[in-house]
This record gives C-alpha cells, sequence and structure tokens, in this order.
C-alpha cells in the first residue's frame, strides 16, 4: 500500500510521517464497474484514494442523474463529509473496475498531528474541484450542447487509446448536464457533417478531430 499511495502525484511530496501513517492504516478496496463506493445522505468515515480506474460522482435532482466531477488515478473522494461531518453529498459510482486505498477519520488525524501539511493537501484537493465546479458552471450557462459535447469529447481522446470514445447517450446527457434527446440530436447532426460515426452500441469514433475542436471553442 505504501508503493501504491507513494507512486501518485501529490502524494509523493507529503512527509515521510504522513506516509508511514496512511500505509499502516489505508484499507485496499476493489468495486466492480457500476458499483457504488458511496452513497448520497450516507455518514463518512474517512476519505477514498483512487489507486486505478475510474469514479463519477453524481446527484440525482428532479428524477434526472447529473455528474459532479469524475476523478481517475491520483483522485480523493469524500473531503467534503470528512471535513464538513455531514452525510455524503453525493453518490460516487466505479465506471471501471476500480482500486482504491480507504483511509479512515483515524488514520487522517493521526497523520495530519504528525505533519499538519495533510490538512492542506486535501484542502487544496477540494479547492480545485470547487474552482472547476464554477468553471463548468460558467460553461454550462454559456455554451451550446455541440460545443460542450466537442470539448467532452476531445476531454476522452486526450485518455483513450484511439479516436473511439466509450460512452452512452444517457452518460453523455449526464456530463453535459443535459437530456439523452438533446444528445441524440446533437450526435446525429455531427455524424452527418462527417465529424463523427457511430462505432457500435455506447463507442463515438472521431472522424475529424479539426472539426471538433472548432465546435469546442465556442465553450471556451
Amino acid at each position: 500500500m505504501t508503493a501504491g499511495l507513494a507512486d501518485l502525484d501529490g502524494f509523493r511530496s507529503l512527509p515521510a510521517p504522513a506516509a508511514a501513517a496512511f500505509a499502516s492504516r489505508a484499507r485496499l478496496r476493489r468495486f466492480a464497474a457500476g458499483e457504488a463506493l458511496f452513497r448520497e445522505g450516507a455518514e463518512s468515515h474517512g476519505i477514498f484514494v483512487v489507486l486505478d480506474g475510474e469514479v463519477r460522482v453524481v446527484r440525482i435532482s428532479r428524477g434526472r442523474q447529473h455528474v459532479l466531477h469524475v476523478e481517475r488515478k491520483g483522485g480523493t473522494l469524500g473531503e467534503v463529509p470528512f471535513f464538513d461531518r455531514h452525510p455524503y453529498p453525493a453518490t460516487a459510482i466505479a465506471h471501471s473496475i476500480v482500486d482504491a486505498a480507504y483511509l479512515d477519520r483515524i488514520a487522517i488525524a493521526d497523520a495530519m498531528r504528525s505533519s499538519p501539511e495533510v490538512a492542506l493537501f486535501f484542502l487544496g484537493r477540494l479547492a480545485k474541484r470547487i474552482r472547476e465546479f464554477a468553471d463548468r458552471l460558467d460553461g454550462l450557462a454559456t455554451a451550446d450542447v455541440r460545443a460542450r459535447l466537442s470539448g467532452f469529447l476531445l476531454e476522452q481522446l486526450a485518455i483513450a487509446d484511439g479516436p473511439v470514445v466509450t460512452m452512452t447517450q444517457r452518460e453523455l446527457a449526464e456530463e453535459l448536464g443535459t437530456v439523452r434527446e438533446v444528445v441524440m440530436r446533437a450526435l446525429r447532426a455531427m455524424r452527418a457533417e462527417r465529424i463523427l460515426r457511430s462505432a457500435g452500441k455506447g463507442r463515438i469514433e472521431v472522424l475529424d478531430v479539426h472539426a471538433l475542436r472548432r465546435l469546442a471553442s465556442r465553450f471556451s
């Protein structure tokens, strides 16, 4: 576990006493795709660190599910309820097989006592997420769906192995803060323009990256 945490961005900069406190108390957990790491309203007792895989943090409002943020290797989950001691404000769902280290309240408290920089580390992660939320809200308010869709697909291409993005229309709608029917219309138009094409169920192949970038520029 020491090596697993030490290899992650950010964690390698923690002082040795804090890293040792984490390593001695961290519990490795594996989640299947679709399994919840935690659910909205449940009591929180610690923080998750993603070692491998992808986790989508979602919230349901008026019967629709919205993606708040996505965490991958090195990402942390559960800082808000850890610090304010209220229940989880959202649900975290494994989008793939996820390996995570779970650090309970005692482990984190011990690490903070040995090194105050630990608190600043987790607060820094939280501050970064708030800034990303603000940028996301700006985009939802000002950009059209095709621009947001293009920007999101470009982000996914950066981490994909090749020109194909694996994502269902429902998942795209959740990411973009809209409904599936609107995403369907946007995809249909972009297929007609030969920017995209279907590569099978839940798979979108990007044919024209330059056109995608032009559309995404409306998002910036």
